[in-house]
């Protein structure tokens, strides 16, 4: 043994060599293993190094961040939109409306448009005239005419009727519409049979457009128009006349501003060919007492709006044949020479000079 004591040294240090090798190959310092306890993570399937403040170290940092990189990128998903067929777009304006106001879901007509959007008109049948909308599938409601822009204002402003009021009279049909507006012309106009009066729906505004007849002869009475609520207004310049003579405003005229009957402010009024014979008579009497009716010729020019009553009356002088006047009667009542020979017979009745 003493002859291998000088070899003690050696293997000692050998030894040591080795446990240092290992040490280092398991793990690092004892330092190291003091102060970073690996955890594993399930959430990131990973072992986190956790130090002594209890947050991970770089071990589970570099874990996640190549796991990460790994990761094949997942595409974002497409949500479904909302709206998605028409009963669906029906249902959403008819939420908003009921808001305000009590309809049925029936009430509302919805089409097809495009780009996937629907357009929802009120139903024949509506009590309410609440335009037309545009419904996007995202489920956005966009007003697409006036009287839809109208309606949202007033939805959006808690349904004050300082901003609108919601129809209490139903004019529904186009016999309703004409009747609306008959009524108030029959004052001025008695003869007037309603079924001469043509009502259209609008489709952009919703309300009722009204022309007389092209084919009834006595008159033209203009265009008009008659809203869910029964207000009318008169829209060209042959309208306003015949409205003014109603001593009405010239702007427009509903059931809910109205709460007496109005008289109408055209007396003395020419309705027929008789009044307007008798218009001419009491006119030419004076100076042509035997002026006889039976032998005028009356029409009605409907372009002017005027009667035409053709008369023969005798010279002043008794010696030249008769003469044949022209003249025309308003439905005022007013007389008027329309060729020369009347302007002549003017000039001697009104001079008296018979």
């Amino acid at each position: 043994m003493r002859k291998y004591s000088h070899l003690r040294p050696i293997i000692l240090a050998l030894i040591f060599a080795v446990a240092a090798g290992l040490l280092l190959s398991c793990g690092g310092s004892e330092e190291e293993a003091i102060q970073c306890e690996k955890v594993f993570n399930a959430a990131e399937g990973t072992w986190d190094c956790v130090t002594e403040s209890g947050s991970a170290g770089a071990m589970g940092e570099t874990n996640s961040s190549n796991e990460s990189t790994n990761a094949v990128a997942e595409p974002t998903p497409v949500p479904t939109p909302p709206i998605t067929n028409e009963t669906t777009a029906g249902k959403e304006l008819w939420v908003y409306l009921t808001k305000c106001i009590s309809i049925d879901v029936g009430h509302l007509k919805v089409n097809t448009a495009t780009k996937g959007n629907w357009l929802v008109t009120p139903a024949t049948d509506s009590p309410q005239e609440f335009g037309t909308w545009l419904i996007k599938p995202s489920g956005e409601l966009v007003p697409h005419n006036g009287k839809a822009e109208l309606w949202d204002i007033y939805l959006k402003g808690n349904c004050d009727n300082n901003i609108m009021s919601p129809a209490a009279t139903d004019v529904i049909t186009q016999s309703e519409a004409s009747i609306v507006l008959w009524t108030q012309l029959a004052k001025c106009h008695p003869e007037l049979p309603v079924s001469m009066l043509i009502a259209q729906k609008s489709q952009q505004t919703g309300d009722w457009v009204i022309v007389s007849d092209p084919n009834y002869s006595m008159d033209d009475y203009g265009v008009w128009s008659v809203e869910r609520d029964a207000t009318i207004k008169p829209l060209n310049d042959r309208a306003k006349e015949v409205w003014s003579a109603l001593s009405l405003s010239v702007e427009s005229v509903g059931n809910s501003s109205i709460t007496t009957e109005i008289p109408a402010g055209c007396t003395p009024v020419i309705r027929n060919e008789q009044e307007a014979n008798d218009r001419i008579y009491s006119y030419l009497s004076s100076c042509y007492p035997d002026l006889r009716q039976a032998e005028m010729i009356t029409t009605r020019d409907p372009m002017n709006h005027v009667w035409l009553v053709v008369t023969s009356e005798p010279p002043a002088d008794n010696t030249t044949e008769w003469k044949r006047s022209i003249w025309s009667v308003d439905g005022s009542g007013r007389v008027k020479p329309k060729n020369s020979s009347a302007e002549a017979t003017t000039a001697i009745v009104d001079t008296g000079k018979c």
